[in-house]
Formats: structure tokens, sequence, C-alpha cells
């Protein structure tokens, strides 16, 4: 068994990205606001608009942020208020407000940039095929490996869907406690493949920041959890979906989260076989590097792949999984996806 590591740039890398065509690209956090301002659907103008000035009025005109940085100021903005009181500049029902507002900027861009378009660009409500994606589940994917992913979109879960028949069983994949009954989980059977995987065979999605077609109700000690049939799709009022902002109080140790970061730090735990996929494990992200930094065997990998057209990236990747390491750890590099798509699973599962 392996395990496979997503970020961002697996998504930006999918094999229907073409700037000439689509200039609104998957984000990363480095660009999310380019990608805002190149999102064409009119139906988002209004909310894309409020939201670029909550972060002028936040960071100023000439602001230079990341969508992390946003999150993160935002957030402990309104802790602090809750010690200090508020004052002149910001109330706190108006930085919640700018929280809203972002985390539904963020499923703007994602439907702009991964649903097919309609003559006059707007978004339909069909996802874009990624060949990459397809490739993989159904050439590289073996039952029972496990997958973790920092991506909110829903892009290998439908791979998953389509091209994951006996590899695949979305009712026990996201390692979600399903209660005594199995009554906590609902929404599954839209994302089951045509041959379902038994429980005790299916891949494992870990989506440890949550996800667009996640919906989280509940209580923190009996969270129930319904799958979206249309992740990016708005209809009535704001887009509802929960995830775990990027780098703030992350909620990773209780609720349906908790189960997800304990599974993700078994699979660590566990893995002989390591495969990084445009993820770059970001210096800011202590959770995620703690996890990878504590979870891993001293020494034990026999393989680890980074793909990153970044030379430091991979660098970084090495250095932060080094405890895994040993001298006959086989160490492999590749700029993009469909590069290691073209490389047999034997030549890294030695």
């Amino acid at each position: 068994m392996a395990l496979f590591v997503f970020g961002a740039g697996a998504t930006r890398g999918c094999s229907f990205v073409d700037p000439k065509t689509d200039p609104c690209l998957p984000p990363l956090d480095r660009d999310f606001f380019t990608q805002l301002q190149r999102v064409r659907n009119t139906k988002h103008k209004t909310l894309i608009s409020q939201f670029l000035q909550d972060v002028v009025e936040v960071f100023g005109a000439n602001f230079d942020v990341t969508v992390e940085t946003v999150f993160t100021t935002l957030e402990h903005t309104i802790r602090m208020l809750n010690v200090t009181g508020e004052n002149r500049a910001f109330k706190k029902q108006e930085l919640q407000e700018k929280r809203v507002r972002l985390e539904q900027a963020i499923a703007v861009v994602l439907e702009d940039s991964l649903m097919e378009k309609d003559s006059e660009g707007h978004s339909k409500l069909t996802q874009r095929k990624c060949d990459y994606h397809d490739a993989f589940v159904a050439k590289i994917l073996q039952a029972r490996d496990d997958i973790i992913t920092f991506n909110y979109d829903c892009v290998l879960d439908f791979s998953l869907k389509d091209c994951g028949s006996s590899k695949w069983n979305p009712r026990y994949a996201y390692c979600f406690d399903l209660g005594s009954r199995g009554h906590r989980l609902e929404g599954d059977n839209f994302w089951e493949p045509q041959v379902k995987a038994e429980q005790d065979g299916t891949v494992h999605l870990l989506k440890l920041h949550g996800s667009l077609h996640f919906i989280v109700s509940g209580p923190d000690d009996k969270p129930k959890v319904k799958l979206k049939q249309r992740p990016y799709t708005k209809q009535n009022g704001n887009l509802q979906f929960t995830i775990i902002p990027p780098e703030w109080h992350k909620a990773y140790d209780k609720g349906v989260f908790a189960k997800l970061w304990k599974h993700a730090a078994d699979a660590i735990h566990g893995a002989k076989h390591i495969v990084v996929i445009g993820y770059s494990l970001p210096e800011t992200d202590l959770h995620s590097t703690a996890l990878f930094r504590t979870s891993l065997l001293l020494r034990k990998l026999k393989s680890l792949v980074v793909v990153n057209p970044d030379r430091h990236t991979r660098k970084r990747i090495r250095t932060v999984l080094q405890r895994g390491l040993s001298k006959d750890t086989k160490v492999l590099s590749f700029e993009r996806f469909e590069h290691f798509l073209s490389c047999d699973r034997q030549v890294w599962e030695i």
C-alpha cells in the first residue's frame, strides 16, 4: 500500500487547465486574488466587488497578501475583539461577514476554474474531467491505498466515482464516524463507482481541510455529514459547505475532523511509500508539518516521490520528511503530474 498526498498544485495541473481559453485557473494560495479577478460569471460580480473592498479596508489599497493571510488576520482580529472589546475600526459582526464572503469567494473561484462553461462563459452544472486524475485512479491507485488531500475541490472525488470501480466505496472511504446504525452519513450513494469496493478494500480519501461537498452539522461528539452532489453550485443564499480555513486555530482536534486527522496520522505512520503531488508543505501550516514530522516511522520509508515543478519546494518536503528517510530509501522527483503518470508504479514501489 502507498500513501498519496495531494495539494493545490495537483488541481492547478489538471489536463483541462488552459489560460488561453479560460483565464481563471484553479487557485494557489499566492495567486488567489489574481484568479478571483479573472472570474467571468457575472452572477458573482457583487460578491467579488464586496470581498475585494473588504480586503482593502483591512490591508489598504495596495494590498499584497495571500488568502491564508486574510483568513488568519480576520480570525485573530475577531478573537482579539472578544478580549479587548470592539473598537472604532472594526466590529465583530462586520469581520464575521467579511470571513463569510472570503469563504464564498473561494467557492466562486473553484466553480469558475473547474466547471464546464456555456457559450457566454457561465458555469454549467458539470465539472470538467481531468485526464490526469482519471489516469491516476485507473492505473496508479490500488485498493486500500491512502490519500491525504488538503484541497477543498472535488476533482479527485469525481475521478474516484468515474474510474474507481472495485477500489472506492465512499461510504467508508472518507473515514467518517457513521454511528451505530450508520445514520451519520448521507449522500454517499451519488459518489459510488460502478462497482463498489468492500469496506475493508476501499481506498481512503482523507480531506483534512474539509471539502466543498461536505456539510457537517450536529454536536461535536456526534457530527453528521452530508455529501452534496453539486459542490460548487450556488442556489438560494450562500453556498453551504464545511472547510477548515487556512492557518488559524484549526478545528482539527474536535468534531468530524479529529477522526480524519487521527486516520491521517495512522496512514503516515504505516506508510512505506509516500508520493507528494502538488503539495508544498508550507512552513506557515504548522499543523500539517507537525502531523508529518511526528507520525513518520524512523527511517522506514522505502520510497519518497515528490511531484512539483519548484526545486526549493521539493527540497523542503524532503527536509520535513527526513525522519522517514534512510540510506536505502529511493527518492524520485517529477516536475509535472503527467510526467509521474508516465512512470510505472513498480519504478518507485520497490
